[in-house]
């Protein structure tokens, strides 16, 4: 990831942002966020986010995915479901003058419903 974001005249946001020692996050299961990669194998049944961040011609931006490994249980299959249609959903609201709340509102209400929570601050 390092050297695609470099050799495309890009620098990885996270690396070295508050001492982040890595130039993308890898959050494996039930790490929340910003999971720094590390050597561990990844397993049958894991899920992993991939959050690539860049800065380039003055603006960051960024991105992520969620890969599932190998066989993984229905109900992680379930929440990784829950988690794309509540950011589907927020995005459907998003037009000038949403206030930023409304989005975190839309998410929280869907997921809720579905007898998941947020995680409100990390």
């Amino acid at each position: 990831v390092h050297d695609t974001i470099i050799e495309n005249d890009a620098y990885p946001s996270p690396l070295n942002y508050y001492g982040f020692p890595k130039s993308v996050c890898t959050s494996i299961n039930e790490v929340i966020c910003h999971g720094i990669p590390d050597l561990r194998p990844l397993q049958d049944g894991d899920i992993v986010n991939v959050d690539v961040s860049v800065f380039k011609n003055g603006f960051h931006g960024d991105l992520n995915e969620t890969f599932l490994v190998g066989e993984v249980a229905q109900s992680s299959k379930d929440l990784v479901k829950a988690t794309y249609d509540s950011l589907m959903k927020a995005i459907e609201i998003c037009k000038p003058d949403t206030m930023y709340r409304n989005v975190g509102k839309t998410i929280s209400d869907y997921v809720e419903e579905l007898g998941y929570s947020v995680v409100r601050s990390y």
